[in-house]
């Protein structure tokens, strides 16, 4: 009899809680999907940077496992308060506690094996939709199909299921404490414990605030000591005291502007206002519990979100400013046969160059990177040079127009990011000396041309072909006086453009034809002397394809474990709210059928139920955009260098929209049920 109470139940608590029920179906493919990446030989095999990739998705799981236990236990708790009175009926008519909550977990174990086998066939497909976004950014062939991962289900379930069955051995230890009349009469509570004290409420809302502004001082601080290649040790204490920040600041917030409203005569009986403010008053413990927990998930999704797209600019500007070709090799000497004859025999060349770059004193343009993320380099002793015949041909293996100077001109070629600086630095300063020549500076270029220690460190001087000559006598005397220069100064260059983008192998073959030196090496170690040689390199070689392999692996970690959290932090917050107040609409009912008693209209009733879940809708969005936005801009300070304040906008308004969409629309799905279940 108990079976087939439980399986009646299981249908109805089904339909009464889809919301729920579909995001524990989609949380179990999440998780199914992610696991079967995690374990995918075709993952693995498509870079040696992704080997580590299942050891992140398992780590992040077990993060996702808490948040998870906490939502379904959540809602199992509004479960039991909107059947309190059927199982307060049963203990009347005689049942034991023990029958009540055995019917509660075997109905509840249904509903759960069913979300997790729907949950299981729908990661099948969403694992094999992910998996060709992989392939795909790896330009790897891929077809779709059928694949199925026992080790990838027992993963899941070992999650998932541990996690349900805590959560309801949670519940049944309620359900047996619980007595018939708190079952009865569970709808007809309001909350204890409300603060009335408003110099209290004040007080905690200012802590708030100073705790917030504190942490974000101490983020500042740190960020400065990341920046200076320090160790940041308080990073930690500025988390937890923004985590704290944001309970105190709703506790305070949400009890101060309920209070206050409800002492202000005039707005207390205006209209509605008085119901509505009563309505808030009696969820205001658990309001602000549940607000304070959403707005640290919202505002995890925000800067985690932000921080994503910032890693995916940062990686995709450093490819565009470091590998504008496919092949870049410096030497020492300009013999670069045995370096040709692989890349023609392991690649298809679409055009390739050398040349060679020249050093001269300082000119004093390196002052035009004070005050920005590469003031170090603005004491350098000496500067690169490249010719103009040199720089033309670099353009035109890029598809850029060729450029032309006088005797008397220069250009300046930098990165994106140090333009304005530059552009700056020639207003003040119009002539520079080069070679005991008054020369102009015509032009600021932002040509990637791999201004990046290749050709220059973050700028490239062009000169005209006329100075080549005298800058020659300046290269040999700058050379032969700094052994750095003349060791480690690869000054001949061949670069190279290929049809295709080259492999990991083909670097790897490429790099064994590098000379190379070792060179014996002595250390005292505690109190032994230690010798060993090391390998000293007489070449460098860059390739975009082992650079791309390395970022999309990176872009591919970062960016699914960020789309993996988002997905069930949105997921969590939104159903969170729906299910809450979809949950209270039940008690609701019975207040407003009396407001319909007492003359209210539809209309006027529908306005009202609008304001009370915008109410708890709108607040928990405040603390992720007031701590979120200074925190992002703090972040990028990290990477200012290579990624501009643009692009850091345009990434903050892609994560509001998102979260405004997915936000918006489980908003209107509650007002919309809400409305039904109030009728």
């Amino acid at each position: 009899m108990l079976g087939k109470l439980s399986i009646r139940n299981a249908k109805r608590q089904a339909k009464d809680y889809i919301i729920y029920f579909i995001t524990v179906v989609i949380s179990v493919a999440l998780m199914f999907s992610f696991n079967s990446i995690a374990i995918s030989d075709d993952i693995a095999e498509l870079s040696t940077y992704l080997e580590d990739f299942s050891k992140y998705i398992t780590g992040i799981s077990i993060v996702i496992i808490f948040i998870i236990a906490w939502l379904i236990n959540y809602t199992m708790k509004f479960m039991l308060e909107k059947r309190s009175k059927e199982f307060g009926t049963y203990q009347i008519l005689g049942l034991e506690k023990k029958y009540i909550a055995n019917i509660f977990t075997l109905e509840n174990i249904i509903i759960g094996i069913l979300a997790f086998i729907i949950g299981n066939v729908l990661g099948v497909f969403l694992y094999q939709i992910l998996t060709s976004i992989i392939m795909n950014l790896f330009n790897q062939p891929y077809e779709i199909g059928i694949t199925f991962s026992f080790e990838a289900v027992v993963r899941t379930a070992l999650f998932f299921f541990i996690t349900f069955i805590l959560v309801l051995l949670n519940c049944r230890r309620k359900i047996k404490k619980t007595k018939v009349y708190d079952l009865l009469y569970a709808d007809k509570k309001n909350e204890n414990n409300i603060i009335k004290n408003k110099k209290g409420n004040i007080i905690i809302f200012i802590l708030s605030i100073i705790l917030m502004v504190g942490a974000l001082v101490i983020a500042n601080v740190e960020i400065e000591k990341i920046n200076a290649n320090e160790k940041a040790n308080n990073v930690l204490t500025a988390i937890i005291m923004l985590v704290i920040a944001i309970f105190l600041f709703y506790k305070g917030i949400t009890s101060f502007l309920v209070k206050t409203y409800i002492d202000n005569k005039n707005k207390k009986y205006k209209n509605n206002n008085m119901f509505l403010y009563r309505n808030l008053t009696s969820k205001i413990n658990t309001m602000t519990i549940t607000i304070s927990i959403i707005a640290l998930m919202f505002t995890v999704i925000f800067i985690g979100g932000n921080v994503a797209l910032l890693f995916n600019n940062l990686l995709n500007n450093e490819i565009e400013m470091g590998y504008p070709f496919e092949i870049m090799i410096g030497s020492s000497n300009n013999d670069f046969t045995k370096y040709k004859e692989y890349i023609r025999e392991h690649s298809q060349v679409k055009d390739m160059y050398e040349y060679r770059i020249y050093y001269i004193n300082n000119a004093g343009i390196t002052n035009a990177l004070k005050g920005t993320n590469f003031e170090n380099s603005s004491s350098e002793p000496y500067q690169y040079v490249l010719s103009l015949t040199d720089y033309n041909r670099l353009r035109e293996m890029l598809g850029a127009d060729k450029l032309e100077l006088q005797d008397n001109e220069i250009i300046v070629n930098t990165l994106k990011t140090l333009k304005k600086s530059f552009e700056e630095y020639k207003k003040e300063n119009e002539f520079i000396q080069i070679a005991n020549r008054n020369m102009k500076i015509k032009l600021i270029e932002y040509e990637n041309i791999g201004q990046v220690g290749f050709n220059g460190q973050y700028y490239t001087i062009i000169v005209p072909d006329s100075l080549i000559k005298d800058i020659k006598q300046e290269d040999q005397v700058l050379r032969n006086e700094n052994k750095e220069l003349t060791n480690s100064g690869y000054v001949y260059k061949l670069v190279v453009q290929t049809e295709k983008t080259t492999s990991e192998e083909f670097y790897n073959g490429l790099y064994q034809l590098i000379d190379k030196e070792n060179i014996p090496m002595t250390e005292i170690l505690k109190g032994e002397k230690v010798e060993f040689t090391v390998e000293i390199l007489k070449g460098s070689l860059q390739t975009k394809g082992l650079r791309l392999s390395q970022s999309r692996s990176y872009y591919t970690i970062i960016s699914f474990l960020a789309f993996y959290l988002a997905l069930i932090f949105i997921m969590a917050t939104a159903t969170l709210l729906a299910i809450q107040q979809l949950s209270d609409s039940e008690k609701y009912k019975y207040r407003y059928d009396l407001l319909k008693k007492l003359g209210m209209d539809k209309k006027q009733i529908n306005r009202t139920i609008f304001k009370q879940l915008l109410f708890y809708f709108s607040i928990p969005m405040l603390i992720p955009v007031l701590i979120g936005i200074p925190t992002i801009l703090l972040i990028s300070q990290t990477v200012s260098s290579v990624v501009t304040i643009e692009e850091i906008i345009r990434n903050m308004g892609i994560i509001i929209v998102i979260l405004t969409l997915v936000y918006g629309i489980y908003f209107m799905a509650t007002y919309i049920q809400f409305n039904r279940n109030i009728e």
